[in-house]
C-alpha cells in the first residue's frame, strides 16, 4: 500500500486534520508548535501561522473560515485576512487544562473534549456540546485524553475514548436533541501493548477508522466493533485520520515527532508529517460548526 507524506514540514504533536474540499486542502494543527497549517494538494504547498497559545482541535466554519479551540476559548479564524478572533471562553475555572479532539454532528454543534495542559494522568478533562450559538452544555467528566469522537453516518451512534482508559465506547445518539445515551463497550485496547486509540474517522459503510498511538497503526473497525482490518505506518505515533480528496478515499493521517530520541527520529523521517494513503470505501463528510 502506497503511504506517502504530502510536505516537508513536520512537527511536533500533529492533529486535527480537516478536508477542505471547497479549497482542495487539508487544514491541520501542530499543537506544541503551536500553529496552524494547511496543505494544498493541487500544488503542495504548505503555509502555516503561528497560534497564541495551544490548539486542540480545528473545524470548518459555517459562515467561512475555520473555528480553533486554543486554551482559553473558541475562536474564529480568517486565512485569507490571517483574522483570529475569540468567540467565547471555556473552562474558566480550569486554567490547568487546555482543549483536545473535538468534531462538530450534523446540527452543526461542537462536542470538545479537554484534558490536563502539563500532566496527561491527571483526570481534569470535561467533555462539552456547544450549540450553534456558543452556549456551552457538560456532558461529562474526568478525562485525561479524550478521543476518538466520531458519529455514524446514520447519525444515530456516538463514538468516544479517553486514550489512557483502554476502551472506545458507542452511544445512542439523538440528532435532533443532541443527547447522547446508552453507554456500551465497543472495542477494547491495551495501550502498554497495541498504543492508545486517537483520533477517527467514519466511512460510508459505518467502518471506524482509528489510528494506535505508539502502535503505529491504522486500523478499521465494523460497527459491532470487530477488527476489520490494520495497516502498519512508517511511524509509531500517527493520531489522526482524516478522509478527504475528489473521492473521499483517502484517508489523511497526522503525526507526532515528540518524546522521539534522536536514533527514533532517524528511523521514522515522516513522523511529524501529514501522510496520505488511498482506501477502498468511502469516507462520510465531517460537518461544520454552525455558527
Amino acid at each position: 500500500m502506497d503511504i506517502h507524506c504530502l510536505c516537508e514540514d513536520r512537527v511536533l504533536l500533529g492533529e486535527s486534520p480537516v478536508w477542505s474540499a471547497q479549497e482542495k486542502c487539508v487544514y491541520w494543527i501542530d499543537i506544541l508548535g503551536p500553529s496552524l497549517l494547511r496543505t494544498d494538494l493541487i500544488n503542495g504547498e504548505t503555509m502555516s501561522w503561528g497560534l497564541p497559545s495551544r490548539p486542540g482541535m480545528i473545524a470548518l466554519r459555517g459562515v467561512a473560515g475555520l473555528i480553533i479551540a486554543l486554551e482559553d476559548g473558541l475562536y474564529g479564524f480568517n486565512p485569507p485576512t490571517r483574522q483570529l478572533s475569540r468567540l467565547c471562553h471555556f473552562e474558566e475555572d480550569r486554567p490547568e487544562n487546555r482543549a483536545n479532539d473535538g468534531k462538530c454532528d450534523i446540527a452543526g454543534r461542537l462536542w470538545l473534549g479537554t484534558m490536563n495542559n502539563t500532566d496527561s494522568t491527571q483526570e481534569t478533562g470535561g467533555f462539552y456540546r456547544f450549540d450553534p450559538g456558543l452556549v456551552a452544555t457538560q456532558v461529562g467528566g474526568a478525562y485525561r485524553i479524550p478521543n476518538g469522537l466520531a458519529w455514524s453516518p446514520d447519525d444515530t451512534v456516538m463514538y468516544h475514548t479517553d486514550s489512557r482508559a483502554g476502551m472506545v465506547y458507542a452511544y445512542d445518539y439523538d440528532a435532533g436533541t443532541g443527547e447522547r445515551s446508552g453507554e456500551r463497550e465497543f472495542f477494547k485496547f491495551d495501550r502498554e501493548k497495541t498504543g492508545s486509540v486517537d483520533g477517527a474517522a467514519i466511512d460510508i459503510e459505518g467502518g471506524y477508522w482509528t489510528v494506535l498511538y505508539g502502535g503505529g497503526k491504522l486500523i478499521r473497525l465494523l460497527p459491532d466493533g470487530t477488527l476489520d482490518r490494520e495497516i502498519p505506518l512508517p511511524v509509531s505515533q500517527p493520531t489522526m485520520p482524516a478522509f478527504g480528496g475528489a473521492d473521499m478515499k483517502t484517508l489523511f493521517i497526522t503525526t507526532a515527532a515528540q518524546n522521539l530520541s534522536e536514533g527514533e527520529l532517524k528511523a521514522e523521517p515522516l513522523a511529524g508529517g501529514l501522510l496520505a494513503l488511498n482506501v477502498d470505501v468511502p469516507g462520510h463528510p465531517v460537518h461544520c460548526f454552525g455558527c
